[in-house]
């Protein structure tokens, strides 16, 4: 984890004004679609969580603006619970969902800026499982919340791939970081025919070529979440101590904007579908990095022009919403202008 102090402004590319979508397909405005939807409650040293919705009720075509994207019956899951159960519902609240929408947890490790212990009293009286690879385990058992929880039924260990909620397939991926790793998650929600895929990644030192594989094969991602935490020259001329800007910037630390980068050509170059739909950042180190940093490193692709989001430590994001050869973005902030050019209106304060 980090420190930080610098607060950087929301709104990066374009400016406020009214919500635009994208425009639906033929085949999406014939007919009704079941979608796959991603809020990030908020990301960065202080805590990371998102919340990933899967709509229960089918809805016709698209265009239902950020405020409507949680109403209606719905289930949904949380990647990280790195914010207290207080701050985690009034995010969920803003987004339209509650504490009782929430069909599991699942963690990518147990750093406490993606796991607060705080979160027993809430997961025991609501009955929420908590899925925690097998690697995290045993020190998951050993943290003071956890024989409760574990005694409870509510941890559920997990391997190569589980499913949390029906319809719903979540592999997970090995990434380094720190002494245990961390555990990047492909989700494959199907839905009839179809199906959405949303590949999820943070803190991890370097990506290995499974990442590469996992996120590129079988079709592709319809949307990648992936951690650009730091600015080489910011980190190096920041205060912090010569032995922490070692660990971030060490193959077990966590991507730089370049290294990002990379990773993201990467997936998009073996991919066969070829870019995302979106590209969201998460991460994003208040006091070693900047949106201007960001824009520098990612602008050199043209392939990702107006499909880049950044995400905000004290925000949450509007929804992003995902169906079968269609999706819908609004409230966003987006990096660059380009084709699919959405304007940004004021997001809700955290």
């Amino acid at each position: 984890m980090e420190s930080s102090r610098e607060r950087i402004p929301l709104h990066v590319g374009g400016k406020a004004g009214p919500t635009r979508t994208a425009r639906p397909s033929p085949r999406s405005s014939m007919g009704r679609a079941r979608g796959m939807s991603l809020c990030v409650l908020g990301s960065g040293s202080g805590g990371n969580c998102s919340v990933v919705r899967f709509d229960a009720d089918e809805h016709r075509g698209l265009g239902r603006p950020s405020e409507e994207a949680g109403a209606g019956q719905a289930q949904a899951i949380l990647i990280d619970a790195g914010f207290g159960p207080f701050t985690t519902r009034r995010r969920l609240e803003q987004a339209g969902l509650t504490l009782d929408s929430l069909a599991a947890i699942c963690l990518t490790h147990l750093d406490r800026d993606h796991w607060r212990g705080n979160w027993k009293q809430t997961t025991l009286a609501k009955r929420i499982p908590i899925y925690v690879h097998r690697w995290h385990q045993k020190s998951f058992s050993r943290l003071p919340e956890g024989a409760d929880l574990i005694e409870a039924g509510l941890v559920r260990p997990f391997g190569d791939t589980f499913s949390p909620i029906d319809s719903l397939e979540v592999t997970a991926v090995h990434l380094p970081h720190d002494q245990k790793g961390t555990i990047g998650f492909r989700l494959d929600y199907h839905t009839g025919p179809s199906r959405v895929s949303l590949g999820y990644a943070t803190d991890l030192g370097a990506a290995p070529p499974e990442l590469i594989d996992r996120f590129s094969g079988d079709g592709g991602l319809d949307l990648l979440a992936i951690e650009s935490n730091y600015d080489p020259e910011l980190q190096s001329r920041s205060d912090r101590p010569a032995f922490l800007k070692r660990r971030i910037m060490g193959e077990l630390g966590h991507l730089s904007n370049e290294q990002s980068f990379q990773v993201v050509r990467g997936i998009m170059d073996a991919s066969p579908t070829g870019c995302p739909r979106w590209v969201v950042l998460l991460h994003r180190s208040r006091q070693c990095n900047h949106p201007d940093r960001v824009r520098e490193v990612f602008g050199r692709d043209d392939r990702l022009a107006g499909r880049v989001i950044l995400t905000d430590q004290r925000r949450r994001s509007a929804w992003i919403r995902l169906e079968p050869r269609a999706a819908v973005i609004t409230a966003q902030q987006c990096l660059f202008d380009g084709p699919k050019r959405i304007e940004n209106r004021e997001a809700e304060s955290a």
